[in-house]
């Protein structure tokens, strides 16, 4: 089921610039934005936040440092996004 929300000119484009700069539709960024900022998610168990992230890190073992084009361009949005990875 899907809603449509009336947003001023000057409001829609700045919320389709953050979420193109994030490299995400305007419904995914909102969606994002209204998870962190709820409260009650640090109540949840980190297992129920990740579910539908696609992969999983383990910590347990040594991370392989090798970078492909795949990794280095990840960083990247990590960095455009504030994530920093070592």
């Amino acid at each position: 089921m899907s809603q449509t929300l009336e947003l001023p000119d000057r409001i829609y484009e700045a919320l389709t610039a953050a979420a193109r700069r994030n490299g995400l539709t305007a419904a995914e960024w909102l969606e994002i934005q209204l998870r962190a900022s709820d409260e009650s998610i640090s109540d949840q168990p980190l297992v129920e936040l990740l579910s539908g992230v696609v992969g999983a890190v383990d910590s347990t073992k040594a991370q392989n440092a090798c970078r492909t084009p795949y990794s280095t361009a990840l960083a990247e949005k990590f960095r455009k996004q504030g994530l920093r990875i070592p």
